[in-house]
C-alpha cells in the first residue's frame, strides 16, 4: 500500500479496482422497510393468529368428538328401546330421521346393499352423497341396524365451522388493529427522540437535555445516554474550536513575520544577488503555509467556501504552478513528469483548496513510483493523476481515505492524512473522487470538479 512521505499532508492514494468515493459529508443510512413498528405489528398479529387458530381447531375437534359420542349414546339407547319392544311384540317408535333394518339368522339378503356385511358397532357411512350414522347390534338370532341421517348434524357442523372461522378472522383483524395502535404508541417516543438527536441545535451549548422530556423507562434511559454522549461531543467541539483559534493566532503571527522579513530583505538585495532565489522560495513557502493553515481551519470549522472565493485561480494556473514545484523532485527520482493541458475554460476555483488537492496527489504519485512516469491530465470537468507505481492491495482500498491510515509503512515519515484531507476538501466543495487502476498498473486518480 502507499502513503505520503511528507509528515503534514499525505496519505496513500487509491487505485487498481474502480472505486468512487462519495463526497457527501454524512450520508444517511437507508431506512429498512422492515421497521421496528412493522415487526411489532407482525409479531402481535402472528401470535394472535397462532393462538386463535389453535383454539378454533381445538374447539371444532372437541365439539365434533362430543357430538359423535352423544349421537352414539343416543342411538344405543334408542336401539335398547327398540329391542325391548320387539321382544314384547310391540311396534317400535322411530323418529323422522331414524330408519330400522332387521335380518334373521344371518341372512343379509333382505338388507340394502350398502348395509350388508357390517360388523356390530357404531360407524359413519357415506351412501348416495349422504352421510349416515349406523349402529349395528346382534341380539340372539336377530340383527338390528339403526340408521340416522346426518343432515342436521352436518348443518350444525357447518355453523360451527363458520363461527370458528369468523372468530379466527376477527381475532386476527383485532390483533392487527391493536398491534398497529400499540406499535405507534411504543415507537412514537423513539421517533421523537431520533428527530431531536438529529436536530443540529442539539450540538449547541444551550440545547436543553433530552431526558427531561421522557419518563424514567427504557426510552428515558436512551435519552439520558444521548445527553451524555452529546455533552461529550459538545466538549470535544469546544476544545477543537479553542485549539483552532489558538492555532490560527499563533501560526499567523510568525508566518507574517517571515513574509515581511523576506520582503524587506528582497528590497535590500540587488536583483542579481544569489540569495534572492532562496528568499523567494522562503516567501513562497510562507504564503503556502498561510493558505494551508486557513484551509485546515476552514475544514475543521465546517464553514462554507465563501471565504475562499476572493482567492481563486483557474485549473491550468494551479497545474502549472504545481508542475514547477514538483518537477525537480521528479528529476531527482529519475521519473518523467508529463503534462497534458487543455484550453483554459476560465472557470475559477478556490486556490488553497485546489492547490492542496493537486499537491497531495502529485506528491503521492511521485513518492510511490519507483520507475516510469507520473502524468497530469487536465480535462474539461476536472483532472487526473496517473502513475506507473505498484498500486494498492484490494483489501486496503476502502480505508485509505481514513485519517492516519498509512499504506507501506517502510516508505517515508508521513502520518497518513493526505488523502483524508483531499477527500474532505472534495466533500466540502462538491467535487467527486474516482480511483481506478491505470493501464499497466499503478493508480489513476480522477477528480471531477463539476
Amino acid at each position: 500500500m502507499r502513503c505520503a512521505s511528507n509528515s503534514t499532508n499525505l496519505s496513500p492514494p487509491l487505485c487498481c479496482t474502480p472505486f468512487t468515493v462519495s463526497v457527501s459529508a454524512f450520508p444517511q443510512a437507508p431506512v429498512s422497510t422492515n421497521s421496528l413498528s412493522h415487526r411489532i405489528v407482525a409479531a402481535f398479529t402472528l401470535l394472535t393468529a397462532v393462538v386463535a387458530g389453535l383454539f378454533a381447531v381445538a374447539i371444532v375437534v372437541f365439539i365434533n368428538q362430543s357430538e359423535i359420542q352423544l349421537v352414539a349414546e343416543g342411538m344405543n339407547r334408542q336401539l335398547d328401546v327398540i329391542v325391548s319392544t320387539a321382544l314384547l311384540d310391540t311396534p317400535p317408535y322411530l323418529g323422522p330421521e331414524l330408519s330400522l333394518f332387521r335380518s334373521t339368522g344371518g341372512d343379509d339378503s333382505m338388507l340394502p346393499t350398502w348395509l350388508r356385511g357390517l360388523a356390530p358397532g357404531f360407524r359413519e357411512i357415506e351412501f348416495d352423497g349422504v352421510d349416515w350414522h349406523v349402529l349395528v347390534r346382534d341380539v340372539d338370532d336377530q340383527r338390528y341396524i339403526l340408521v340416522l341421517d346426518q343432515i342436521e348434524f352436518e348443518q350444525r357442523e357447518d355453523m360451527l365451522y363458520i363461527a370458528a372461522s369468523t372468530g379466527f378472522v376477527l381475532s386476527v383483524l383485532a390483533a392487527f388493529l391493536i398491534g398497529t395502535g400499540t406499535a405507534h404508541r411504543v415507537i412514537a417516543p423513539v421517533i421523537r427522540l431520533a428527530g431531536q438527536v438529529q436536530h443540529r441545535d442539539q450540538l449547541l451549548p444551550l440545547a436543553p437535555p433530552l431526558a427531561a422530556d421522557y419518563p424514567a423507562n427504557e426510552v428515558g434511559q436512551l435519552a439520558l445516554a444521548f445527553d451524555n454522549t452529546l455533552n461529550q461531543l459538545r466538549q470535544a467541539l469546544d476544545r477543537e474550536r479553542l485549539f483552532t483559534s489558538d492555532v490560527s493566532h499563533e501560526l499567523r503571527t510568525p508566518l507574517m513575520v517571515i513574509a515581511s522579513t523576506c520582503e524587506l530583505l528582497l528590497e535590500t538585495l540587488p536583483p542579481t544577488a544569489r540569495e534572492r532565489v532562496q528568499l523567494e522560495r522562503i516567501q513562497h513557502a510562507a504564503d503556502e503555509m498561510r493558505e494551508l493553515v486557513e484551509t485546515f481551519l476552514w475544514l475543521t470549522r465546517g464553514t462554507g467556501s465563501a471565504g475562499h472565493q476572493a482567492s481563486s485561480s483557474s485549473l491550468i494556473e494551479i497545474a502549472e504552478e504545481q508542475l514547477r514545484r514538483w518537477r525537480p523532485e521528479a528529476i531527482k527520482r529519475g521519473l518523467q513528469l508529463d503534462f497534458t493541458p487543455i484550453d483554459d475554460d476560465a472557470r475559477r476555483y478556490p486556490t488553497p483548496m485546489l492547490r492542496a488537492v493537486l499537491s497531495n496527489l502529485l506528491r503521492n504519485a511521485l513518492h510511490y513510483t519507483d520507475s516510469g512516469s507520473v502524468r497530469l491530465e487536465l480535462l474539461h470537468d476536472g483532472f487526473r493523476v496517473i502513475d506507473t507505481g505498484a498500486g494498492i492491495p484490494e483489501a486496503q482500498r476502502l480505508s485509505v481515505f481514513s485519517p492516519f491510515v498509512r499504506g507501506d509503512q517502510t516508505r517515508g515519515d508521513g502520518i497518513g492524512i493526505g488523502l483524508s484531507l483531499v477527500q474532505r476538501i472534495c466533500a466540502q466543495q462538491g467535487w467527486q473522487i474516482q480511483l481506478t487502476e491505470a493501464d499497466g498498473g499503478g493508480c489513476n486518480f480522477r477528480i471531477f470538479l463539476h
